[in-house]
């Protein structure tokens, strides 16, 4: 059974939040090694320097740590207040920003996604858990963004819906470009948030001239 988290003490939160991040690094890293399957909780408890049982007392089992991670690694917890504090700033500076960081996590963890992704694809279960635990978290808050930039007129009117999710096709697109091996995307990686951030910038931009920025 997960470790409860106590709103009434910041200092156990804290510790809690920590060691689960301990574990979820060293899941990361062993599973990008051996593959979802092949690891093992001891393995993992091993690579984070816990005992085999502390792993139960924060994660409900091996799907469990395993949506857990990809939400660590997509630095989920922090996205709503950057949404947040992006509708002080500018959009088109904000959309590439965004695409910028979220980019980085997918190159800098590249492994492991590569690991854990078909698990996401071929098993019912935990495609389920997968989407509503991360991707629809993710999806309503974009919504919640868009919706305030076009409430505030530096979007133009559009299907929020389907522009966030054709938003997040792309990217999920050319992940998947990546792992089958297309070179010059790999080569460019780094150059394609300001290319992504100006195509979805131009198409939601309002169309008088001179507003939108």
């Amino acid at each position: 059974m997960a470790v409860p988290q106590d709103p009434q003490d910041p200092i156990r939160r804290q510790l809690v939040e920590a060691r689960r991040a301990q574990i979820l690094d060293a899941a990361a890293s062993v599973i990008a090694a051996k593959g979802f399957h092949r690891a093992t909780t001891r393995e993992i408890a091993t690579a984070a320097g816990v005992a085999e049982g502390t792993i139960y007392n924060y994660f409900e089992g091996k799907d469990d740590l395993l949506i857990s991670m990809v939400t660590h690694l997509a630095d989920m917890d922090h996205l709503s207040v950057e949404l947040e504090e992006a509708l002080r700033g500018d959009v088109k500076d904000f959309i590439i920003d965004m695409f910028r960081h979220r980019m980085q996590l997918i190159q800098q963890n590249h492994e492991t996604i590569q690991a854990v992704l078909p698990e996401m694809l071929t098993h019912p279960a935990l495609r389920e858990r997968f989407y509503q635990q991360f991707l629809s978290r993710t999806t309503a808050l974009l919504e919640q963004y868009v919706g305030a930039r076009m409430g505030m007129g530096q979007v133009q009117p559009v299907d929020v819906a389907l522009a966030v999710r054709a938003i997040q096709s792309t990217v999920v697109g050319m992940l998947v470009l990546r792992m089958l091996g297309d070179e010059l995307l790999q080569a460019r990686w780094d150059e394609m948030p300001e290319v992504l951030g100006t195509i979805v910038f131009e198409g939601l931009k309002p169309v008088a001239a001179g507003v939108g920025g």
